[in-house]
């Protein structure tokens, strides 16, 4: 698998989902995403497929197309990313169904802006929704890494079939992800938890996100906190921080 389909697969599947999680809890994202109904699936090479609907103001995120769907197909995966990773590049896509709802589809720019700013910026306004949705976008790519890089099926192996929560006192609600059916989602989950991990405050989890955090010496303090099975904990880290560097590579 190319670099740029595993990186059109990881906005696809990754940071899209960032829509739906983040949207309730800000004002100006939901504003931007309000308005009449629509929905638009991005499709391309390689099963490429993202879906993101609008209806009555709430953005759910999918996979597969619906009738009705303004269909915007993308000759290839870096046209994808072109078109996604908020660098403003112009994208080539050619709509091939729900023309009629095109002019809907323009809120997309401002929605994407306020995202991006959401994750790319760290504000006292908002810092608590970057640390959160950074956190999200890294597990639901870390999924993606192991569902598609050539390495993932030795690593899901090595990580077992146990789930994992992380979470914060800021946090909206934690995050978790289920590694026998590679699902995540936010609040609780159902299966049994294999490990828990918790931030005291934004200021460890923000280090953590940036790769400076000093795990045991946090441990020892009590600003990070792991319950469960350790070792799932780092395994899932290291990949975590793999998918990480091809989403936003050090040099961008």
């Amino acid at each position: 698998m190319s670099d740029s389909v595993l990186k059109a697969a990881l906005y696809l599947e990754a940071v899209l989902p960032a829509f739906e999680l983040i949207a309730p809890h800000d004002a100006p994202l939901a504003a931007a995403l309000a308005g009449p109904d629509f929905a638009v699936s991005f499709l391309g090479p390689d099963r490429l497929r993202g879906r993101l609907a609008v209806t009555r103001g709430v953005a759910t995120v999918g996979t597969e197309p619906c009738p009705g769907d303004v269909r915007l197909r993308f000759p290839t995966a870096l046209q994808i990313v072109r078109a996604l990773d908020g660098a403003g590049r112009p994208a080539f896509a050619l709509p091939v169904g729900g023309f009629l709802h095109l002019p809907r589809v323009g809120r997309l720019a401002a929605a994407g802006k306020r995202l991006e700013t959401l994750l790319n910026t760290r504000a006292d306004v908002h810092l608590a929704l970057h640390a959160w949705g950074n956190l999200a976008v890294g597990i639901r790519a870390a999924m993606t890494w192991l569902r598609r890089h050539p390495d993932g099926p030795a690593a899901r192996r090595r990580l077992g079939a146990g789930t994992a929560v992380f979470a914060c006192p800021a946090f909206p609600a934690p995050l978790w992800i289920d590694l026998a059916g590679l699902a995540a989602g936010a609040g609780e989950p159902a299966p049994a938890v294999a490990v828990r991990v918790e931030f005291a405050d934004l200021a460890t989890l923000l280090r953590e996100l940036d790769n400076r955090l000093d795990a045991p010496a946090a441990l020892g303090l009590g600003t990070l906190r792991i319950t469960g099975y350790l070792p799932l904990a780092e395994k899932l880290g290291q990949v975590m921080l793999e998918a990480g560097r091809l989403l936003k590579p050090a040099s961008a």
